[in-house]
């Protein structure tokens, strides 16, 4: 409490203000209380790590087939041993490029990577996750035409959209029903939700025409190993969710989400840049080309409150691309492609509707003959996690590189039930 300015009075006259007895009263529901915490005996540090060892035991190892912006891909051992490694656990965000030579490095090489997979002209040195780099994406587009609506196309991921509205609220724009003269921005995902593949050229064409941005979504951009670029077929800006490149699933985050941009929207782009150049003698060196502090000078005008990066998820992209390579990656994309569409006929044979019915990449929908519920129920019985339910009687299925020809036909006998 002595570090704390208020003093009694003034909380006293907060509380009474607000007619609060006490501080706790503010937040009843968040207080623990010492009666509801079973904590039991003491314990010793060998006796916490064995008891925690007993319940560590108790898991078990899953084959899985859910997707929906979070992919089971393989992670190569190298990645963990090298960011691990204290120069980059460590490192602080490189805000002077001459202390941090070796991650400015790194986080260039990623924007390469990225510039490359997309067919875009700049990268950020990452943001956040999809969703929220998505949102940064639209908040760029209403920066540059001064328009205030954005139209999204169907098959963008629920939660992507939650996210947005959310962004949107607060900046004072608004999700369009329609394409018109107030649309600063059309976006289309692909691989969409249902993991169909859609040709963005159109809806490039559409935007442009419009006088409006288009912005491509990328949920698992291994599918950018087989596919076009987004880049070629018209996007001004492609964002998306790195996850897929050597990042533990973790329960759902932390992420890595990605922006790249036409050079005439540079300087708009969120975050930071980097840069390679060379010093008075001629050495090659890494730098902060540019750098969006502009919200520590505008303020409330900013079109941007980032200020920072992902940066060890971005290494650990960077290690996960370099260990690949391009034939690499392109074994990734098309073993998932092909187990994919293997489990959706043997599904379809087994009574399954197929909702997703044109291209798709590696995970599509179906409607079930019996609950979800049920099936996914049945699924956990053989060690399988089923998929993403989508309602009762919808359901998102996954296949990545990891799900072997024995776990797909597995997959199709446990959810058929039999």
């Amino acid at each position: 409490m002595n570090y704390i300015p208020h003093t009694d009075a003034h909380i006293s006259k907060m509380l009474t203000t607000i007619d609060c007895r006490t501080v706790d009263d503010l937040v009843p529901e968040q207080v623990p209380r010492a009666a509801r915490l079973n904590l039991g005996e003491p314990m010793s540090e060998m006796d916490v790590a064995s008891y925690i060892e007993s319940l560590a035991a108790k898991n078990i190892q899953t084959k899985c087939f859910a997707g929906g912006g979070s992919y089971d891909h393989y992670i190569p051992s190298a990645i963990s041993h090298i960011v691990l490694r204290g120069e980059f656990l460590t490192a602080y965000t490189p805000y002077q490029a001459e202390a941090s030579q070796g991650m400015l490095q790194a986080l260039y090489e990623y924007q390469s990577y990225i510039c490359l997979l997309t067919g875009m002209d700049v990268s950020n040195a990452s943001l956040y996750d999809g969703a929220s780099a998505l949102a940064e994406a639209v908040l760029l587009a209403h920066s540059h035409t001064k328009r205030r609506g954005v139209f999204v196309d169907v098959g963008l991921n629920p939660a992507y959209l939650q996210v947005l509205r959310t962004y949107c609220e607060g900046a004072d724009i608004f999700i369009s029903d329609t394409i018109n003269n107030d649309v600063a921005c059309i976006i289309q995902q692909t691989p969409a939700f249902d993991g169909s593949i859609r040709d963005p050229t159109h809806m490039a064409e559409k935007a442009h025409r419009n006088g409006s941005l288009f912005i491509s979504c990328i949920s698992d951009p291994t599918s950018l190993a087989i596919m076009r670029p987004p880049g070629e077929a018209g996007a001004d800006i492609v964002t998306g969710e790195g996850q897929s490149f050597g990042i533990p699933k973790s329960f759902g985050g932390p992420c890595l989400g990605f922006m790249a941009v036409k050079s005439t929207l540079t300087k708009k782009l969120p975050g930071r840049i980097v840069g390679a150049t060379q010093d008075e003698s001629g050495r090659r060196g890494f730098v902060l080309t540019l750098q969006a502090r502009e919200q520590f000078i505008r303020r409330e005008r900013a079109t941007s409150n980032i200020t920072t990066n992902q940066t060890l998820l971005a290494l650990s992209a960077t290690i996960y691309l370099a260990l690949l390579g391009r034939t690499g990656l392109r074994s990734v994309a098309h073993t998932s492609y092909r187990r994919a569409h293997r489990l959706q006929q043997m599904l379809h044979t087994r009574g399954f509707r197929i909702m997703t019915p044109g291209p798709f990449y590696n995970e599509f929908l179906v409607e079930t003959p019996r609950p979800v519920t049920d099936i996914l129920e049945h699924l956990r019985q053989w060690d399988i996690l089923g998929g993403v339910a989508v309602d009762d009687h919808r359901l998102l299925v996954c296949c990545t590189e990891k799900n072997t020809i024995p776990d797909v036909e597995t997959y199709a006998r446990g959810a058929s039930m039999q």
